[in-house]
């Protein structure tokens, strides 16, 4: 039986049924923004993360915690099975979904919220959550260094009029502290969050780069134990591919034949390529592995702490890129501009112009791992530009980010109190 048309007054009716509950969001937020400005606060920071226990907010949570600071410090996610995970490890962890009025009551009263997605990420373009952390200090981590231009940096080439893109860059604006992790990237975060005051510090994902990971940082971070074993063999090589979120179709580093020829090169050179799929892609099903040769990791799990374990990375232009130049080994990266029907990404100027990647198409793909992946000619380049875009110690970088959360909390919770005294008034 044919599916039936939705008429199209009941479709009007939903439209509008939707305004109506942004509208009335947007105003209770608004009403909670005033009350949360004005509350008193208690010793209380929160962090929110993706949808899995990953990416910088989850190290500076565990940093935090491992130091025993002078507040509490709790973990809010909207996903389920992360909330009775975390319980279960013994992290005081929330669920922010399940009870809406407790969690709002919460957010009001915090000294400080850590984010790594924006805001509107984290609450699903939600306001109400957002105007209950109004009078926080809102500390944006972000999720690595771009060569997309981001939000209001998109404002020339999407419409601003389009309710979704306006209420998603008016909630990833609403930061007090952004993380810029080098001098040559104030400039574009300002650009593209409107923040003035940065931090300097690196991002709290990078230590596992240079160190052994803690028992808690492995929380989201297991793999099959084939896929552990492939890692722990030393006579095999491994290269880890990261396709980037496409605005448009997936890019060739995403397809089957991509994946059939570099099974092929991975013989002929006793590899093992481990695809890590986008986190905006769960959900979808995962192509078969290869045994030996081709292994997909799940979208949402924490590659990390096994980055120091890859020989070398192809992207097109994931961010993923530049935390692995702290490894010290080979960046490929496919020509996106080739595939690619929009002029503002990726934008390469974003970053400094010092060469550190070996550039592919499809057809010069294994002409060009074969000519690099163990020769590596830029590798002093490379370290190079890693230095210029870590001015910190990539494994100080929780340790940096505590002083500042300190600092804000204690600042939150003394409140100044003006005396006017009628008798000098004239």
């Amino acid at each position: 039986m044919a599916a039936q048309k939705t008429p199209a007054k009941d479709r009007r009716l939903d439209v509008l049924k939707m305004r109506l509950d942004s509208l009335h969001f947007d105003t209770v937020g608004r009403d909670l923004a005033h009350i949360s400005k004005a509350v008193q606060k208690r010793p209380l920071v929160l962090f929110f993360g993706r949808p899995t226990f990953s990416d910088n907010s989850k190290y500076l949570f565990l940093a935090a915690l491992e130091a025993a600071r002078d507040y509490e410090v709790l973990w809010m996610t909207g996903t389920p099975g992360l909330a009775r995970e975390l319980t279960d490890h013994g992290l005081p962890c929330m669920n922010f979904l399940q009870s809406p009025i407790e969690s709002v009551r919460l957010m009001l009263q915090a000294t400080v919220a850590v984010f790594c997605e924006n805001m509107n990420a984290a609450f699903g373009g939600n306001n109400l959550f957002v105007g209950a952390l109004a009078g926080a200090e809102k500390i944006q981590l972000w999720h690595g260094i771009s060569v997309k231009q981001l939000d209001l940096m998109l404002i020339p080439h999407l419409d601003a009029n389009n309710m979704g893109f306006r209420n998603a860059v008016k909630l990833a604006t609403r930061t007090d502290v952004f993380l810029s992790t080098s001098s040559r990237l104030d400039a574009f975060w300002a650009e593209s969050f409107g923040s003035a005051r940065m931090v300097r510090a690196g991002q709290p994902r990078n230590a596992v780069l240079l160190r052994d990971p803690t028992p808690h940082e492995m929380i989201g971070a297991a793999l099959p134990p084939a896929q552990r074993a492939v890692l722990d063999d030393a006579s095999v090589k491994k290269l880890i591919v990261v396709p980037t979120w496409q605005r448009g179709d997936p890019l060739f580093i995403s397809t089957a034949p991509f994946f059939d020829r570099i099974v092929k090169w991975a013989e002929r050179h006793n590899a093992a390529v481990f695809v890590k799929q986008h986190p905006w892609g769960i959900g979808g099903a995962l192509p078969k592995d290869v045994p030996g040769r081709l292994y997909f990791l799940e979208a949402g799990v924490d590659v990390y702490p096994w980055m120091s374990r890859f020989d070398a990375l192809i992207t097109d232009y994931s961010s993923i890129m530049f935390d692995f130049l702290l490894t010290g080994k080979p960046v490929f990266t496919f020509d996106a501009r080739t595939e690619t029907d929009y002029g503002f990404e990726p934008d390469w100027s974003l970053v400094p112009n010092t060469p550190f990647r070996y550039t592919f198409d499809a057809q010069s793909m294994e002409s060009v791992l074969d000519a690099n992946f163990a020769a590596h000619p830029l590798c002093a380049s490379q370290q190079q530009l890693c230095n210029e875009l870590y001015e910190t110690d990539p494994r100080s970088a929780s340790s940096t980010l505590l002083r500042l959360i300190d600092h804000c909390n204690s600042s939150a919770l003394t409140r100044d109190v003006q005396v006017i005294d009628p008798r000098t008034l004239s």
